[in-house]
C-alpha cells in the first residue's frame, strides 16, 4: 500500500501509518480528484491483502480537524506504527476540553440508546440481553475514552476509566466481557437498571468534569 501511494502521490506523499490490524491513515500534502481515481482500481489488491483502504488527509486538514475528532485523533496518537514517511504527529496534542466534549457526547448517546432499546424490547428478555451484547463494544470505547481524558495516559483501559469515573467496576467488567462472551448476557438483564443509572452518572460526571 505504501508503495502504491507514493506511486499515486509521488513528491506530495508524506505518510501512511497503521492504525488498526486492517486500517491505515495515508497523510499527502494536496488530494485531487485524479489521486482518487488512480486508487480506486488498487482496492480489490488491498482487499485480497486484507487490508481497508486509507483514509486520506492532508496534514493542515489534521491540524485544523483536532478539534472536531478529539476522540479518533488521540486513539491515532496512542496507537499507531508509522509504515512510510514522516507522519504530522510531532508536537501535535489534544485539548482537554474538546476530548471532554467528545466524551460526553459519546455517554449521553448510549444512555439514550440504552433507554430505547429497552422499550423496544418490549419486556422479552431475548431482546433485552441481545441489548445488552450489543451495547458493551460502545460501552468499552466510551470508557478508555474516559481513561484517556481523567488520566491521561496511554494506553487507556476501560477499567481505569471505570474507576475514574466512580462507576462499579465489577458490573462494568461483566458488560464489556460480554463481547468475547455474550451468553452470560442474560445473567445480566437483572442489572439492567443498574447499568442504566451507572449511564446516567457518567454522563453527569462528565458533564461537570473538568482537568
Amino acid at each position: 500500500m505504501a508503495a502504491d501511494l507514493r506511486r499515486v502521490f509521488g513528491d506530495r506523499f508524506v505518510a501512511l501509518v497503521a492504525s488498526g490490524r486492517h486500517s491505515s491513515v495515508a497523510f499527502a500534502t494536496d488530494i485531487l480528484a485524479g489521486d482518487l481515481e488512480a486508487l480506486g482500481p488498487l482496492v480489490d489488491v488491498w482487499q485480497r491483502e486484507d487490508l481497508e483502504s486509507p483514509l486520506l488527509l492532508t496534514p493542515r486538514e489534521f491540524d485544523r480537524s483536532l478539534d472536531a475528532f478529539p476522540v479518533e485523533y488521540q486513539a491515532l496518537l496512542d496507537h499507531h506504527e508509522v509504515i512510510a514517511g514522516v507522519p504530522p504527529f510531532e508536537g501535535r496534542v489534544i485539548d482537554s476540553d474538546d476530548l471532554r466534549r467528545a466524551c460526553e457526547t459519546q455517554a449521553k448517546s448510549h444512555v439514550i440508546h440504552l433507554r430505547q432499546g429497552w422499550i423496544d424490547s418490549a419486556g422479552h428478555e431475548t431482546r433485552l440481553a441481545g441489548l445488552l451484547v450489543r451495547s458493551a463494544p460502545a460501552l468499552r470505547a466510551l470508557l478508555t475514552d474516559v481513561a484517556r481524558l481523567m488520566a491521561e495516559t496511554a494506553p487507556a483501559d476501560p477499567l481505569d476509566g471505570a474507576r475514574l469515573a466512580g462507576l462499579d467496576v465489577d458490573l462494568v467488567r461483566s458488560l464489556i466481557a460480554l463481547e468475547d462472551d455474550p451468553a452470560h448476557a442474560p445473567q445480566l438483564v437483572r442489572r439492567l437498571p443498574d447499568y442504566l443509572a451507572q449511564s446516567e452518572y457518567l454522563w453527569t460526571a462528565l458533564d461537570t468534569w473538568r482537568a
